[in-house]
């Protein structure tokens, strides 16, 4: 199968090495943590995370997109906020929170 033709949930099934971007300083360890909070769970589990603290997560998968290169954890970001705005349209308001002001939220979608 070529990579072209994988579905968003079979991306979504791999196993992505966060701990080893923590040691390398390519996330934080909040970082990691609201990761390891978020990963592998269910949509139900995951919405009430994105009501509880949205733009956290928002600032994590912005930050994975600019500062992680590997093709196969940037898919995976990707999937996660196809199915976080699959799910409810609505969080797309996150992009836009006060907390990103500092940072071109939209930027990573760019390159």
């Amino acid at each position: 199968m070529e990579q072209a033709e994988l579905t968003t949930e079979q991306v979504g099934e791999r196993d992505i090495p966060w701990e080893t971007y923590m040691m390398t300083k390519l996330i934080s360890g909040t970082d990691l943590q609201l990761l390891r909070r978020y990963d592998n769970r269910p949509e139900s589990y995951r919405a009430q995370l994105l009501d509880d603290d949205g733009p956290a997560y928002v600032r994590v998968f912005v930050t994975i997109l600019r500062d992680i290169f590997k093709e196969e954890t940037v898919e995976y970001v990707l999937a996660l906020i196809d199915e976080m705005l699959t799910a409810n349209p609505k969080r797309a308001r996150l992009f836009h929170d006060k907390s990103l002001a500092n940072d071109d939220p939209y930027e990573p979608f760019l390159s």
